[in-house]
């Protein structure tokens, strides 16, 4: 009866935390760990919904304008592009849009937010494909910091909710715990305590008939029997009294000496194992199974040595061995212990040895220690001090003095000083002379009040040269309050410094010529246009496009054509007066601004100059080249009453100029801004016709003079236009040269014309040799011979059933690569033709380098033949040097019998003309070639 208060006080030590605390700790870890995991699912959910969204918008943003951007940027027309740039800036969350031509390698748009917040960003781009050709490449800047601005707002929402949840969730399970619950266990925690300080005297009172209650009365009776056991037991237990005081005072002191070893074995914060000298593990502390991750009883099942790393063992062995067994002890030292998920533990280990009765060692005592966390501070200290060294910006760490205690090996990259030249000084060796007293004083009052300070400083090297700096400083500070060190951060803005004024110089200026780009001189026009109104002044805007431009581009290359545009810059600029300007307005065109003139003469003059000096052959790779330019002028205040109609206005000018044979300037008259509005209505439908397939062929056939025989026809294209019907190659061929479409439309020529010559064999009729015509730019395209060749071979088709017509002009370019070209052609089979022969060059040494098939005699020959003596002596020239040169000869535009006998007595091998047939369609031309001959009707 004596014992029972001791068990139960040993029972209280064991149990730390009361009912209360258990529950209140199980409530909260049963609402927390749920609401957690759901907050962090709800998180993630939403998080991944805004970057998808986010992601979505970019790409939208990206086509938006890489499908905006194919017409300005094929046509060079900033203005066009510029809204669309200006619409999708309005989005906040663009910082920058960047449009590049990738065929001239230039920027062709880019715009930058001013406002430009400091923070994450995403960058994606995308190429501008027009007709299957990537033409440029648009990249857009986003700001992401929104992104991570919202997730943080929704992070708080949903936290802010779930600490609402679990507080409102504790006050009513708890309320409901106490009374029904907390308040009875209490009373019954009070009335055993009495029970067990044998307060048997005042009965316990119970009036709950729940389990609570069955055990208060359980205790009540307890009591009472207790009480009446007591008194029953008090006569008999005189006699024993002395004998149990006695054994109660041996039985304390066991105790006490088992519970201090019982509190410091289990208490200890260092694992404690115990183990025999075999390996068998006897008991372990809390300590040591959190550590490895097991309980007492799956440890004891372990081997101690099967809890060592491999490497660990025999350094424990050897000092079991040599040190425990022989001095019953062994200090400190480390290992690593293997967890029960098989993960290394570095730990410091003490042995000791436990002895029997008889002094002999049995058993073994180690204190283990983790030491996780200092290895891991080991690494940190060594992974700081590798950052310190390695880092990119400097670093500077002064003592409370400002004396230079350390830096790092970036400052000695940047400012030239090593360490050992400053250890000791003060910063002010680094001073550039740039700040007075006063910004050195606020920056000191800023770091006194609050303890940090940042900012751009001129700091000077160790060689004397000047530069800018990002500093940043941190006062370092003890426990107490004091000042121990200051930590200086800096980087060397010198590159971005560079970078800004090479943008402002992008934004101004062109980067391939160094001249003002467009915006710079509107600028400037703005400027003159108010000095002009003040004044009632004029003032003039010439617009030059070269001419022919795309040809030296398509022959020799881009970077040919970059030399070019560089010299003819030049040649401008020279020509120009002081408050004269030149800029780049894109590709191939210039404006010229002229801010004062006293009449239209000026312009006229200064137009005249220019084109003067683009008189002298220019040299380019080992190639000399004449260039000339068509150049359009506006007047101010004629024409226009500002820079854009000034521009547009000389633009239709230019054309104007171009249209009436090149190399000269036209000024701009009313209907000049009607036929540019033809020409662009013509581009646009030129576009759709191309993509749409509104071209036909016509084929006007060639006929042996001699037999009669139908040997050829000559393919003539015609716009099956959709409003105005059939129209002839003079509607639109100038235009789609200019525009760039004649290529792509050659092609076409080529595949349709090898597709009707199979079509017509396929039909049973002989195969016949069709002529088709190539232009400057398409012969001179680098995929020409290849155009060809994949022709001929989807058809199967033999190269003699193609007849290349080109112009003298055409091949009298560029000698060396027209040569390689005509030699690359005939080698597949494919006849040359020289067309329009007598308008051009006519050189007898060329004629005998190129080695043509056939030369075309023009119709503006044959149109007076025989009566006019002057063309009857050309084409008996013409028709004898072929002879003489093994070339044929074929007459275009015979349309009178006197024609036709003319050429046939004088030897002329083929004709075609309206005296024969017009040409005509395809299904037209089968009949005459199932007759096979076509001669002219007998004369009336």
């Amino acid at each position: 009866m004596t014992q029972k208060p001791d068990n139960l006080d040993s029972y209280l030590i064991g149990s730390r935390l009361s009912l209360r605390q258990v529950f209140l700790m199980a409530l909260v870890l049963g609402l927390l760990i749920p609401a957690v995991i759901i907050t962090v699912l709800s998180y993630n959910l939403q998080r991944e919904r805004m970057e998808n969204q986010l992601a979505v918008d970019q790409k939208r943003l990206l086509d938006i304008v890489a499908l905006g951007m194919q017409e300005p940027l094929w046509n060079l027309s900033r203005q066009a592009g510029a809204p669309l740039v200006s619409s999708v800036m309005d989005d906040t969350r663009v910082i920058s849009i960047r449009v590049s031509d990738t065929q001239s390698n230039t920027v062709f748009l880019s715009t930058l937010r001013s406002e430009r917040r400091i923070g994450s960003v995403a960058f994606v781009q995308k190429d501008v494909v027009y007709r299957g050709e990537a033409i440029g490449q648009v990249s857009i800047e986003f700001d992401t910091e929104h992104l991570a601005i919202d997730q943080r707002n929704q992070l708080k929402n949903l936290l802010m909710i779930v600490v609402a949840q679990l507080l409102l969730s504790v006050l009513l399970i708890m309320t409901i715990l106490h009374s029904r619950f907390l308040r009875p266990i209490r009373q019954l925690s009070e009335q055993a305590t009495q029970l067990a300080a044998l307060k048997l005297d005042a009965p316990f009172h119970w009036g709950r008939q729940d389990e609570i209650g069955t055990v208060g009365k359980h205790l009540e009776w307890m009591r009472a029997e207790l009480k009446r056991l007591i008194d029953e037991l008090k006569s008999k237990t005189l006699a024993l009294e002395a004998d149990i005081e006695r054994r109660r005072e041996v039985e304390d002191a066991l105790r006490r000496s088992e519970n201090k070893y019982r509190e410091l074995f289990w208490s200890n914060l260092d694992g404690i194992v115990i183990s025999s000298l075999e390996g068998q593990i006897i008991d372990a502390n809390p300590a040591f199974l959190s550590l490895l991750g097991y309980s007492l009883d799956q440890l004891k099942l372990q081997n101690f040595w099967g809890l060592l790393d491999r490497e660990s063992e025999p350094q424990e062995r050897y000092n079991l061995d040599h040190k425990v067994m022989r001095f019953g002890f062994c200090d400190e030292f480390e290992v690593q212990y293997i967890n029960r998920v098989g993960n290394p533990i570095p730990v410091s280990v003490k042995t000791v040895a436990m002895r029997d009765a008889a002094g002999r060692i049995t058993a073994v005592w180690r204190m283990v220690r983790d030491i996780s966390e200092r290895r891991a501070a080991e690494e940190r200290m060594q992974l700081a001090a590798k950052v310190f060294e390695n880092t990119a910006e400097g670093i500077m760490i002064t003592d409370a003095d400002v004396l230079i205690r350390s830096v790092n090996r970036a400052f000695t990259e940047i400012t030239g000083f090593t360490q050992d030249e400053v250890l000791g000084q003060r910063p002010t060796v680094l001073t550039s002379g740039r700040h007075s007293s006063d910004f050195y004083e606020a920056m000191w009052k800023e770091l006194r009040e609050e303890g940090f300070w940042q900012g751009e400083v001129w700091n000077r090297r160790k060689n004397g040269e000047v530069y800018p700096e990002w500093l940043a400083i941190n006062v370092v500070k003890s426990p107490a309050g004091e000042v121990t060190h200051y930590v200086a951060i800096f980087s060397d803005q010198s590159e971005r410094k560079a970078a800004d004024e090479r943008i402002q110089f992008l934004a101004h200026f062109d980067v391939l010529t160094g001249l003002p780009n467009r915006g710079h001189l509107q600028d400037r026009a703005l400027l003159a246009i108010q000095n002009a109104v003040r004044d009632n002044g004029k003032l003039a805007i010439l617009l030059l496009d070269l001419d022919r431009f795309k040809t030296v581009n398509e022959s020799l290359g881009h970077a040919a054509g970059d030399i070019l545009l560089k010299m003819a810059s030049e040649r401008i600029r020279k020509v120009l007066g002081a408050g004269e300007v030149v800029a780049r307005q894109g590709g191939d065109e210039f404006i010229v601004l002229l801010p004062l003139i006293s009449d239209a003469a000026v312009a006229a003059h200064v137009a005249e100059r220019i084109l003067s000096e683009f008189g002298v052959p220019l040299e380019v790779y080992n190639h000399t080249l004449s260039i000339s330019g068509s150049i359009g002028i506006s007047i101010f205040p004629d024409d226009g009453r500002d820079f854009d109609t000034l521009v547009r206005n000389a633009d239709a000018a230019m054309y104007h100029a171009k249209s009436s044979g090149r190399n000269n300037y036209k000024f701009y008259t009313a209907d000049l801004n009607a036929r540019a509005r033809e020409i662009l209505a013509i581009e646009s439908q030129l576009r759709y016709a191309v993509e749409h397939n509104e071209f036909i062929l016509h084929y006007q056939p060639q006929v042996d003079i001699a037999s009669g025989k139908i040997i050829g026809a000559e393919a003539l294209i015609r716009w099956n236009h959709p409003s105005l019907g059939l129209l002839g190659p003079m509607h639109f061929i100038d235009v789609a040269e200019e525009r760039g479409f004649i290529v792509q439309i050659g092609n076409w020529v080529i595949r349709e014309a090898c597709r009707q010559i199979a079509a017509w064999h396929a039909a049973g009729l002989p195969l016949i040799t069709v002529g088709v015509n190539l232009s400057a730019l398409q012969f001179r395209h680098q995929d020409l011979v290849q155009v060809l060749s994949n022709a001929l071979a989807a058809y199967q088709l033999p190269g003699s059933c193609l007849d290349v017509e080109v112009t003298e002009s055409v091949i009298m370019d560029d000698m060396d690569a027209t040569i390689q070209t005509i030699r690359a052609i005939q080698s597949m089979g494919i006849r040359m033709s020289i067309d329009d022969f007598g308008t051009g060059y006519s050189s007898l040494s060329y004629l005998k380098r190129f080695k043509a098939d056939k030369l075309k005699i023009d119709r503006s020959f044959v149109r007076d033949i025989p009566d006019d003596q002057d063309d009857t002596a050309i084409t008996c020239a013409i028709i004898n040097m072929a002879k003489n040169l093994n070339m044929q000869v074929v007459a275009e535009g015979v349309e009178t019998i006197e024609q036709w006998s003319f050429l046939e007595e004088h030897g002329c091998d083929q004709v075609q003309g309206y005296l024969l047939a017009k040409p005509m369609a395809a299904e037209l031309v089968e009949p005459l070639l199932r007759q096979e001959t076509l001669r002219p009707p007998p004369p009336v």
